[in-house]
């Protein structure tokens, strides 16, 4: 007589499958949360914050036109009610507001300096200006709107308004320096290069304070320009410029001298990285352009705590805070008062 089928065991091995399946692909670095979740905006109506919201800030909603976008504020404890600088931090595709906040550490950056933080969620990504992105909403009107609002509520110091983000976020970062720069002080992109078919588009309304980060070993924002993968937790693919002409496009924007000022920064970790800060001289007044080269880095934030599993993310630096770096550069820069 034949063995009656164990249905309970079958279901355990093809679950086991499932899972040893899903563990092989690790996520690039600034991509969707662990959990799978896509950042809060996809929907009409606020969606369940993620586990360790409370710790990001406040969510909030924000209609802009047909569609409500969300937003989490923090806002240092103890801090004036009004006047307060504000960081804008847009996430990397397909990520969130959550995971950008615990790569980034801005939150514990702001409690010892004095500012909030808005982290911004995507329509799945920004749109940063690549053909690829164009579906994804009006996010430049997004930006303006949520400057806006917060100026309303909550006493936000419009001259010191500054924006920054990491790959697709880094991308916006970017736009928005071309596009917004009457509304946002400075801004510093971080894996990031100017797409090839945006940077002619690019006629930023005044010079602008600029900081790039990138990594020479970056594979998905390549240094020397081409294809951004495409696919499950790759990106949407597009090409961009090689870095030499974005900095380029910028350095005569801001009209800077040719050659920068060159100092290698102390080695601090065995990471298989160094840092050079390359400052450029003789800006236009109130720009300024830093590029810092992460020599050996890649599709990374520098000084993050949280380590990338995805095997395109290559090396994390442990020779700067970017986080902090990035606040040194911001504190130093202030729209006019009088500026439309």
């Amino acid at each position: 007589m034949a063995r009656p089928i164990n249905f309970d065991v079958i279901l355990v091995i093809i679950a086991l499958i499932v899972l040893f399946a899903l563990a092989a692909k690790g996520p690039n670095v600034f991509s969707r949360s662990p959990g799978g979740e896509r950042a809060a905006a996809r929907a009409a109506k606020p969606s369940s914050p993620h586990a360790g919201a409370a710790e990001i800030g406040e969510q909030r909603m924000l209609q802009v036109g047909s569609e409500q976008r969300a937003y989490y504020l923090h806002r240092p404890a103890g801090a004036a009610s009004s006047a307060l600088p504000l960081v804008i931090v847009f996430h990397g595709g397909e990520g969130s507001p959550q995971k950008i906040a615990a790569q980034t550490g801005f939150n514990e950056v702001a409690d010892r300096n004095g500012f909030a933080v808005a982290y911004p969620g995507s329509i799945d990504h920004w749109n940063d200006g690549r053909d690829a992105t164009a579906k994804f909403g009006d996010d430049t009107r997004f930006t303006s709107e949520l400057i806006d609002a917060l100026a309303g509520s909550d006493g936000i110091d419009r001259t010191r308004v500054y924006a920054t983000g990491a790959s697709n976020g880094g991308l916006m970062t970017l736009r928005l320096a071309c596009e917004r720069a009457n509304e946002i002080a400075a801004f510093a992109a971080v894996a990031a290069s100017f797409p090839d078919s945006y940077m002619s588009h690019c006629k930023p309304a005044r010079p602008v304070p600029l900081l790039i980060i990138h990594g020479s070993d970056d594979r998905l924002i390549p240094r020397g320009g081409g294809t951004i993968p495409s696919g499950r937790r790759a990106g949407l693919g597009g090409t961009v410029n090689p870095l030499p002409d974005t900095l380029e496009f910028w350095r005569q924007a801001d009209g800077c001298q040719p050659q920068p000022s060159v100092k290698t920064l102390p080695d601090a970790a065995d990471d298989g990285t160094t840092v050079k800060v390359m400052e450029y001289q003789g800006c236009a007044p109130a720009a300024g352009l830093i590029f810092v080269d992460v020599v050996g880095g890649g599709h990374t934030w520098p000084g993050t705590r949280v380590d990338p599993v995805g095997r395109l993310a290559g090396r994390i630096s442990r020779d700067i805070d970017a986080s902090q770096y990035i606040w040194d550069f911001f504190r130093g820069h202030r729209l006019a008062e009088n500026r439309e």
